[in-house]
């Protein structure tokens, strides 16, 4: 069997400054396939993250060292956001819930807290920078979990869902500044107000409503039409937190997420219609 010796190196450019990691001799060895879940600790302890067979097996090859990646990554949240302990599974996402431009997909569950993240299946295809979208990933993820183990908890109206996922956006892009979300600028000004006049009347409504944040087919007779442009509701949601820290000065990332979603839109002034 051959040996592998060598080790590989990741250059990534974060916050403006060049990281160089050194990744293990396992990766960069397209001979060795992990075939068992690695378990990592990171931020102190905070994090437990396993790292599935599947996407250490990507891993493998192309000289990326996911344990050392998201340690690099987990510690800086920590030290923004902290916060108590929760769980990541980072393995292979669904590729037709991953968006091409992002190449990786989160899901906090809202009773515990905690956290998978998907990644796409081939990297060779992928278009995406694979360390800065799982950094950011993992940064929204673990924002969402604080909200919901302890801070102002998730809801379950739609105005819930768009703060919470705005929220997410913010500090995701803060932690690991670089070129806007795809969904930031998703919606002209006129598109923005056309959609927002839809969705404002129903505000309140509970449920599950993840069309409105992703846009696309959505239920003709709760919305009122049947699509809305891509990423409607995620590009809503981060302006309406975009407008809040504006409005109300710098805040702690902690401070945020202990901040009801009423407060936040109340405070957010939040109107597209009023400059179209």
């Amino acid at each position: 069997m051959p040996v592998c010796t060598g080790t590989g190196r990741l250059a990534m450019r974060r916050s403006g400054a060049v990281l160089i990691l050194a990744s293990l001799a396992l990766v960069g060895c397209a001979n060795v396939s992990p075939r068992v879940p690695v378990r990592v600790h990171a931020a102190n302890g905070r994090f437990v993250v396993s790292l599935t067979s599947e996407v250490l097996n990507e891993a493998a090859g192309r000289d990326v060292d996911l344990q050392q990646l998201t340690k690099v990554d987990l510690s800086r949240i920590d030290a923004l956001l902290p916060g108590p302990a929760t769980t990541i599974t980072v393995t292979v996402g669904d590729p037709d819930q991953i968006l091409a431009s992002v190449g990786a997909v989160g899901f906090t569950d809202p009773e515990t807290g905690a956290i998978t993240v998907g990644l796409y299946r081939s990297w060779s295809d992928e278009p995406a920078d694979v360390s800065q979208e799982l950094a950011r990933t993992l940064a929204r993820e673990v924002d969402r979990s604080v909200r919901i183990t302890s801070g102002a908890g998730l809801g379950k109206t739609i105005l819930d869902e768009l703060v919470a996922d705005g929220a997410a956006t913010a500090f995701g892009q803060f932690a690991f500044p670089g070129p806007p979300d795809p969904w930031v600028g998703a919606l002209t000004g006129k598109q923005e107000c056309h959609q927002w006049r839809h969705i404002e009347p129903l505000l309140a409504t509970v449920g599950i409503h993840q069309e409105v944040l992703t846009g696309g087919s959505v239920s003709a007779t709760t919305f009122g039409e049947s699509s809305m442009p891509p990423l409607t509701g995620r590009a809503i949601g981060y302006h309406i937190v975009a407008d809040y820290l504006a409005s109300t000065g710098k805040t702690s990332w902690t401070a945020l997420a202990a901040t009801s979603t009423k407060a936040i839109f109340q405070a957010s002034g939040y109107a597209p219609c009023r400059a179209s």
